[in-house]
């Protein structure tokens, strides 16, 4: 399989492509849109805006029919699907959970770790985290009101500040006015099943909406169970042309159960945990003639309990701003500011004192960074930026970006960057646990990318990117030489890991497309969870009222553990949707695991085998 991948590697260099997908109807041609290397404006995770001619690095925009055909309970799910080098932990029918044996954690280049807290997650352009253990809630992204996800690659501090080391995910949300009310339900295998509500109208200049989903699986093996409700409600008002009001708030409540429990529950929960999270935004937009920006508040919280008798309650609160200013045609400048104060308190009565820190820790950070974008000679296009970040433990770090990007034909375009990218050590490494350590320092990445992306005809495209990351003081557990404890956290790590990335985009008739991805990485000594090669495709063919889309993955050289430790065998998936829509009826089929794969992404413990997912929904 190794040679046949490379070999479909060399064989894909003439003809690959970046995918940045519109929210339209869900035929092949926008399944795979691809937009034409002009000067279409695009704003950049809402932090600034380029023409997709000065992107100097890769990015990528899944829209929101995809998200709704393919994802079975997260949005996050089709970052796994669509973007070359993400690897997604997903071991369950629906839900992810939390805690040392949870999963929906995402690495992309190489980056991203488990707890996962080297990749950052946005909502609306403001990132989103456990203030404790400073990962990610997959189970808390749904795919109701998801405009578009995207998918920023490689270190992204400059703009985002800590833990964008592997890159960005942004989930934007927008209600669809264009209809009102949408019903769907989903059942199938395992007793699982997903019922929803949507509900939006614009009254004048301003625009209500609101949704609702109940979620269930019995699972794919005893103690794989999920249940879980998603709510979400705001509120969006015009005050002119340039002046725009959003306010956001979502509720999640969700239990879930592990075979990792087997028969204790000191908690009497009955389930491996329960978690309650909120979150919450208020966003003022301005699109001037000479300045656009944003400026935004937002919060999150979360009671977490486990059967083991650990709870914690944790919360994130924030402001961030940026303006970019267009002074002069081919220059311009976007700037802004972000502080974050985040902490949390976590407690287990049932341990014996010292085990767990039960005092409130929390902490404070503020940065401010300045992106400029000039395209003075033709064709050509120079990012630079700097951010500065001090952080109250304390921390202080510069982050610099710069970039370039050529244009040899209105067709193709060269770019290459340096990206820098930081963490700070979680509250759970400084101060938790026995192993924490207050004197932790940041991780660091710098990294290096050179690409291509040529797109001819109407609708083909082809990109193909090289990567380096240099990583540095890696927060990880090292023999401690005092002990007790007998292992303690420290900044001993570091690595250098390279890959590749491409993909292809083209139209095989007038509506059957076909994406082929291919990655490879060589991970260095930070082999857990990334695969050394992944081989990803997608066949979308429609017919009148009817649709067929067809994707698959080969995952090879997979490991739960660094330093190759832990070896999983190689596997392939392959899942079938089916859909039909017929007037104001949408029917679907969702076959995965086709193929019914016995495969593994963490030792001892089987995903999921065949199931299936009938569906039905209906919108005025």
């Amino acid at each position: 399989m190794r040679s046949l991948c490379f070999s479909l590697l060399v064989l894909c260099i003439p003809c690959t492509g970046i995918t940045l997908e519109a929210t339209a109807s869900p035929s092949p041609e926008d399944s795979l849109k691809i937009y034409r290397l002009q000067d279409t404006v695009v704003v950049v995770a809402n932090r600034f805006e380029s023409t997709l001619r000065q992107l100097t690095y890769t990015r990528e925009v899944i829209g929101y029919e995809k998200i709704l055909e393919l994802s079975k309970h997260s949005s996050l799910e089709v970052v796994d699907i669509v973007f070359p080098s993400a690897f997604t932990l997903d071991k369950k029918i629906i839900g992810y959970g939390v805690g040392p044996d949870g999963g929906g954690s995402i690495n992309i280049r190489g980056q991203g770790g488990r707890p996962n807290t080297g990749l950052l997650v946005l909502i609306n352009g403001h990132p989103d985290f456990m203030g404790i253990f400073g990962h990610p809630l997959p189970d808390v992204y749904g795919i109701d009101d998801v405009n578009q996800v995207e998918v920023l690659a490689g270190p992204s501090s400059t703009v985002f500040g800590s833990q964008a080391m592997g890159g960005v995910v942004n989930i934007t949300t927008r209600p669809n006015y264009l209809n009102p009310l949408r019903l769907s339900v989903e059942a199938g295998s395992r007793n699982t099943y997903n019922t929803g509500v949507n509900l939006a109208g614009s009254f004048g200049s301003t625009g209500l909406f609101a949704s609702g989903r109940y979620k269930h699986t019995d699972g794919h093996v005893a103690q794989t169970d999920f249940t879980s409700l998603h709510l979400h409600a705001g509120l969006e008002h015009s005050f002119s042309e340039i002046w725009r009001l959003s306010i956001h708030g979502r509720y999640v409540p969700y239990e879930f159960d592990d075979p990792a429990r087997g028969e204790n529950d000191q908690a009497g929960l009955g389930t491996y945990g329960k978690i309650r999270r909120g979150t919450g935004e208020v966003i003022l937009e301005n699109r001037g003639k000479l300045f656009q920006g944003s400026s935004q508040v937002y919060g999150n919280w979360g009671h977490h309990r486990f059967y083991d008798g650990f709870e914690s309650r944790d919360f994130t609160y924030g402001i961030s701003s940026y303006q970019q200013w267009n002074f002069l045609e081919r220059f311009s400048i976007a700037f802004g500011g972000d502080l974050v104060h985040y902490g949390g308190r976590a407690e287990n009565r049932r341990t014996p004192p010292g085990i767990v820190n039960n005092e409130e820790h929390s902490l404070n950070s503020i940065g401010l960074y300045a992106l400029a974008l000039y395209n003075g000679v033709t064709n050509l296009t120079v990012k630079v930026g700097l951010r500065y970040q001090y952080n109250a433990l304390p921390l202080n770090n510069l982050a610099p970006v710069a970039g370039i990007t050529y244009s040899f034909l209105p067709g193709l375009r060269l770019y290459a960057n340096y990206q820098y990218g930081f963490r700070y050590p979680t509250l759970n490494e400084l101060y938790l646990f026995p192993p924490s350590n207050p004197e932790l320092s940041d991780e660091r990445v710098q990294s290096g990318e050179i690409g291509m992306w040529h797109t001819w005809g109407a609708r083909n495209s082809w990109r193909l990117t090289v990567y380096y990351n240099d990583i540095e003081n890696i927060i990880q557990q090292v023999p401690h030489p005092s002990p007790p404890p007998q292992v303690r956290y420290a900044n001993s790590g570091s690595a250098i890991q390279r890959g590749i990335e491409t993909q292809i985009n083209i139209y095989l008739l007038y509506n059957l497309a076909l994406q082929i991805s291919y990655s490879y990485l060589n991970p260095d000594n930070l082999t857990a969870f990334n695969p050394e090669q992944q081989l990803k495709y997608m066949l979308v063919y429609s017919l009148g009222v009817f649709r067929a889309t067809l994707s698959g993955k080969y995952i090879d050289q997979l490991f739960a553990e660094n330093n190759a430790q832990s070896p999983l065998p190689n596997y392939h998936l392959l899942n079938l949707v089916l859909s039909a829509n017929v007037q104001r009826w949408n029917l679907s089929l969702k076959f995965q695991n086709l193929l019914d794969r016995r495969y593994y992404v963490l030792p001892d413990y089987p995903a999921p085998g065949f199931f299936l997912l009938a569906g039905i929904s209906w919108g005025l």
